[in-house]
């Protein structure tokens, strides 16, 4: 799942929605010194990764795009099932979404003291920018903006695998009836694990 998600399923206080956001921008080394809270809210995101990543249902989403994008299909839907989330906000959440960001960046913010740069800078930035808030936009601002920050990232990091991912966005929006269809059946089914988890694991 990408970051809206997370900040959903995060326990409502901010030392566990950083950690469910911060667990993408920093390793584990860096983690360790970090407090047992936020500590906590990166196990959880790593938990609701893995439960998504083995979901019948989102092997399903996978495979309805082409061979064209191979491994990077996973990065690909992780992102458009935030747009999905986004565009159906109401269904999920009792708080409309603008309010629920305003409260969520102040919580990101308040726990951030702790955490070293280029970590802290990203969530900041995050934040600033309200990247977050733009998944909701029905033309798909947010998704395209993320798609083209991780192609940047990937040319970076792994030049030899350099790829594109903008052009995908024209193939999901050509399956968004049946990606909205398997969205709805799975997400149920990781708030309940969530919640399952945040329970048998307190802080």
């Amino acid at each position: 799942m990408n970051h809206l998600a997370h900040l959903l399923l995060a326990d409502p206080e901010p030392s566990c929605r950083l950690g469910n956001i911060l667990a993408d921008y920093i390793s584990a080394r860096d983690a360790q010194p970090l407090s047992p809270e936020i500590r906590r809210g990166i196990q959880m995101h790593q938990r609701i990764d893995a439960f998504t990543d083995n979901h019948p249902v989102v092997h399903q989403s996978l495979a309805r795009l082409g061979d064209t994008w191979g491994w990077f299909r996973g990065i690909l839907i992780d992102v458009y099932y935030d747009f999905i989330l986004g565009l159906n906000w109401n269904n999920y959440h009792a708080e409309p979404l603008p309010q629920f960001l305003e409260v969520a960046h102040a919580d990101l913010l308040h726990a951030l003291s702790e955490v070293p740069d280029p970590a802290a800078k990203s969530i900041r930035y995050i934040v600033s920018t309200n990247r977050l808030g733009r998944f909701a936009d029905p033309a798909g601002s947010g998704v395209l903006e993320a798609y083209e920050r991780i192609t940047a990232i990937i040319a970076h990091r792994i030049p030899n695998r350099a790829v594109n991912l903008v052009p995908a966005f024209v193939e999901l929006q050509q399956h968004h009836a049946e990606l909205t269809s398997d969205f709805q059946q799975f997400f149920p089914e990781l708030q309940a694990f969530a919640a399952r988890w945040s329970a048998e694991n307190p802080s």
